[in-house]
């Protein structure tokens, strides 16, 4: 036997017991997707951007052409235009028949006005025994070490010279070298 339905009540929904969280979330329809990547937008801003750098690029040289071809165009149209006269370059006639004397002075390397070889004062002292161990020092690091004795104000002094060298490089690297280990070395030419 079929049933009536229409003099019910509808039995009561339940609801859906709401979330005691703090954070808030927004509101999205259940069917809408969540996009991150849109390809046809992608695809008309790539060629969109490819047309404007194509258009940096390229327009001037475009629109130069263009301009060009229309004085072409307006120099042919108008009747009353002389015709300028053909360029004629002589300078490679004159050049075969003229010989160059070139001026060396400018290219000349300045004779060397430095000593032929560098010495540097180590150090100085008034005992011969500390002189000495410098130089054993010195000796021990390669470096070409030599004491020799002179009187300065009535005093016996002992100094500590390295060197002589031929170029200057090599007396700067030694020069450092000395002061890395807290010398102040003389350089004297």
């Amino acid at each position: 036997m079929p049933k009536d339905f229409a003099g019910r009540t509808p039995a009561p929904t339940r609801r859906a017991k709401k979330s005691r969280s703090t954070k808030t979330s927004p509101k999205r329809k259940k069917d809408q997707p969540r996009l991150l990547f849109h390809g046809p937008s992608f695809a008309i801003g790539t060629l969109v951007g490819a047309a404007l750098i194509t258009l940096a690029a390229y327009g001037p040289e475009i629109l130069e052409r263009a301009g060009g071809a229309q004085r072409i165009a307006d120099q042919t149209a108008t009747p009353n235009v002389e015709k300028t006269q053909e360029l004629e370059f002589s300078f490679d006639k004159i050049l075969k028949r003229a010989e160059v004397q070139p001026d060396p002075k400018p290219y000349a390397v300045p004779a060397a006005e430095t000593p032929a070889s560098y010495t540097i004062q180590a150090a100085s002292f008034r005992q011969q025994q500390d002189a000495d161990q410098l130089r054993a020092r010195l000796l021990l690091e390669n470096l070409p070490a030599h004491t020799a004795s002179s009187e300065a104000n009535g005093a016996l002094w002992y100094r500590v010279t390295v060197g002589p060298f031929a170029r200057k490089v090599d007396a700067n690297r030694a020069m450092q070298h000395l002061r890395n280990q807290g010398l102040q070395p003389i350089m004297r030419g």
